[in-house]
Order: structure tokens, then sequence, then C-alpha cells
């Protein structure tokens, strides 16, 4: 059967009387036979009985071919369909390519390179850089906080200058970090770090057999320690008075020797920032056996006002009545309020002192609740604290360790401080009050700060 695929066979019927040999008349009873693939009735010479029955035979025959030629006709129609699709996109890739068309083909590539351009606008490509130099930033502000608060975390735990100097009923093994005192072993809890804090009265002099000192006073003395692991939180709070050794230095800044003095006069002997703190550091330490402290910090006392009100204030119960403050009174201190509460001294009573470091130790108590209350809603705090003290303070605190004390509060590290003071009694010197430690309860309270209590001897 030969059928013609063009696209005016798709609408167009077939004809059984087309010049077509499978559309011709039927002639005789092999055409017959042919078609039908049976074999007529062969009564007569045509193969049919009558007249009739050829006509009624070539009828079936002809609606059953043409039948079978509509199949056909789809089939091929169906065909000849997918061979156009095909041969469509084959002669669309053949044109892009070939060299005939050159022109053409250099054309269509550099159109579609234009669309791989155009893939993202130029807004959209701006807004990508940023978006990724911000996750860059975060990124990169992450990793150097985790280093700065590991580093942090290092220098504050440094031990290696352990050297633990025991009064005559103690006995030390290893430097100092095991110590057996009553019957009882006790070992150096690695954990904790100390602070040394200074609050210094720039305007005093002192005189120690006559090598005057101009740096100025450490009129509050007190060690800040830190366990690191359990949180716990104590403040040694040391009298001024405290008779202890003494390095002296004459104005020029040579050592002349060590005298037994006022330990607030320490700092006096030095440039008033770094060899000050260092000299009293050094006075402190030998009043805590030796023990290391890595860390400190003075304070003008002129910088207590910026400080407490960028706070927001310190709220404080009086625990003595003096100046403007009642004994037993609320008061919420700001401004000049907050200094005077702090530095106010009787000088009519040798306990004068002592009545000032009660109130020093309700001030700070007063101001690590506002500290920590407000840095729970501000994360910053402690760094803006830090930087308003700046101009009024000489430390070794270093960022990383700003970092690593500030992560460890807001992880609720710290417990509420427990402050205690060295235990002692004062007494009317020559010229100043004198304030002398009573040894064995002294070096409990440091075996109960800075020991873990292990067992039996």
């Amino acid at each position: 059967m030969n059928l013609q695929g063009s696209g005016s066979n798709h609408n167009r019927k077939p004809n059984l009387n087309d010049d077509n040999s499978i559309f011709m008349n039927f002639q005789d009873g092999n055409e017959y036979e042919r078609i039908t693939g049976q074999k007529p009735s062969v009564s007569n010479t045509a193969g049919f009985d009558s007249e009739e029955e050829r006509a009624t035979k070539l009828k079936e025959a002809k609606e059953k071919e043409n039948s079978r030629a509509y199949d056909e006709l789809d089939d091929f129609v169906y065909r000849q369909g997918r061979r156009r699709h095909y041969s469509k996109k084959h002669h669309h890739r053949h044109r892009s390519h070939s060299s005939h068309s050159s022109e053409h083909g250099t054309l269509v590539k550099k159109k579609k390179r234009k669309h791989r351009r155009k893939r993202f606008k130029r807004w959209q490509k701006v807004c990508i850089g940023i978006i990724c130099t911000i996750l860059a930033l975060i990124i990169a502000s992450i990793v150097s906080l985790i280093i700065m608060i590991n580093m942090g975390k290092s220098a504050m735990l440094d031990n290696s200058g352990l050297n633990i100097n025991v009064p005559d009923n103690a006995v030390t093994g290893d430097n100092g970090n095991t110590i057996i005192y009553k019957g009882e072993k006790y070992r150096y809890n690695e954990n904790i770090t100390s602070i040394l804090c200074m609050g210094i009265d720039k305007d005093e002099f002192s005189d120690v057999d006559g090598e005057i000192g101009t740096g100025g006073n450490a009129d509050s003395i007190f060690v800040i320690t830190l366990d690191l692991y359990d949180g716990t939180t104590k403040l040694i709070n040391i009298s001024r008075d405290t008779m202890t050794d003494v390095g002296i230095y004459s104005p020029s800044g040579k050592y002349v020797g060590q005298k037994n003095a006022q330990i607030a006069l320490a700092y006096a002997y030095g440039d008033g920032r770094d060899t000050s703190c260092h000299n009293e550091l050094v006075s402190v330490r030998e009043l805590l056996y030796n023990v290391p402290i890595n860390s400190y910090l003075s304070l003008d006392m002129n910088g207590i006002v910026a400080i407490n009100d960028a706070i927001g204030g310190v709220t404080v119960v009086s625990p003595e009545t003096i100046g403007d403050f009642k004994q037993g009174e609320s008061y919420t201190l700001m401004g000049d309020f907050a200094q005077s509460f702090v530095r106010t001294r009787s000088h009519a009573t040798v306990e004068g002192n002592s009545l000032r470091m009660q109130r020093q130790k309700a001030y700070l108590e007063g101001f690590a609740s506002s500290l920590v209350s407000k840095t729970k809603y501000d994360l910053t705090a402690p760094i803006t604290i830090f930087n308003t003290a700046s101009p009024y303070v000489c430390t070794n605190i270093d960022a990383s360790k700003v970092a690593f004390l500030s992560m460890n509060a807001i992880q609720g590290n710290y417990k509420a401080f427990e402050i205690e003071n060295v235990p002692g009694k004062v007494k009317q010197g020559k010229k100043y009050a004198e304030f002398y430690v009573d040894e064995n309860e002294f070096f409990e309270m440091f075996l109960d700060v800075y020991y873990i209590k292990i067992g039996k001897a």
C-alpha cells in the first residue's frame, strides 16, 4: 500500500476508487480472495453464484478494505509527525553548530552566553555579595571571640608560679599543691583564679623612714577569687591598715628594701600605675602565703561616680550612720553620693576603716547585683562599664580576660558574692591605726578559699 505522508493527507479520507492498486474495483474471485483471505463460492466462472452475491461480497470486501486503509493511514500520520518533530530538533542543533552558517551559530552562542550572564541581575549580585560579607564577618567574629575566650581562660588559670609559704604549724608538699594541717590533707584547687582590686586615693602620700611615696594610697584592697568549675565567688577584704612587709622605693625608683608598714602604702612607692600595682601585688601575695594572683585592677576613686552612673546606680543599705547616711536606711546611690558612701571614713576612732569596709562591702554586693542584672538584658554591659572605667583604671585584664569572664557571667556560672574580712585586731600605732592579722584564723580561711579537703593525712 503506497500512502503519501504529506500535511494534506491529515484531513483527507482514503477513496477506494483512487488510481491505486489497493483501491481498484474488484474484478473477480481472485481479487476477492486477495482482499478477504477467503475463497468465494465456485459455482460459476467468476467465482460467485450470482450477480447479487457478487455485489454483496464485493461490498463487504470494500468496507473491510476501507477500514484497514483508515487504520494504516492513522498509523502513518502518527509516524510522520514523530519524524518531523525529531527532524526539527536535529536540524536546529545542526544549524547552531554547522560551519556553513558560522555567523548565525556565533550569534546563537553569544546570545546563550549573554543569557547566562543575566542569570542574576546586578542588584541581586550586590545583595548576595552583602549577605556573604555579613556572614563572613559574623563567622570571623565568632571564631575570634572563641579564641579570645580560650586565651583569657589560659591566662587566668596560669598556676605555674605556685609556691606556697605555709606557717610553722602546717606542712606543704610539691610547692604547695598539697598541705597537711591539723591532721587533714588538702589539695590546691587549680580551677581558682584571683584578681587583686584596689581603690586608690591619689591625694594621699606616704612617708616610711624618710622615703616619700607619691603614687597614692590603696584605701580599698580586696582579692576576688573565682572558682571556674562550680562558680563559687569569694571576696577577701583586706584592711588598708594591715601590717605586713612593704617594698620601699626612692623617688628615683631605686629599691631601698622591705619595711613593716601598712599594706596600703605599698602602692605609694611606684609610678601611680603599673609599678605601683605590681608593688601592691607583691605585698598582697606575701600576706596570702604567695598564692598565684595573675590579674590586678586599680581604680582611682574619682572614677566611682562615672562607673556608678553608667550601671544605672547602685542600691545599698547603710551599715552605719555617717555623713548623709543613716544606719539601716536603703539608698539608690547616684553621682557624688556613691563616692561619698564608699570613701568617707571617721578618724575619731581606730575602727573608722573597719566601718568603712562594711560600707564598701555593701556597695560591692549592690554593684555586682546591678551588673549581673544589666548583663542579662544587655550583653555589652560589661564592656560598656569597662570602657567607662578605662580613664580611671590601671589593669592587666585585657580583652581576652574580659571576654572569658563575661561569657561565664552570661552562662550563670557565678554564684552570689561571699565576702570575708581578713580576721584580726586593730590598735593605734605611733602615727596611724595598725591592723594585725590573726594567723590561725586567717590560714584556715585561706585553706577554705583556695584548697579542697581530700581526707586524713
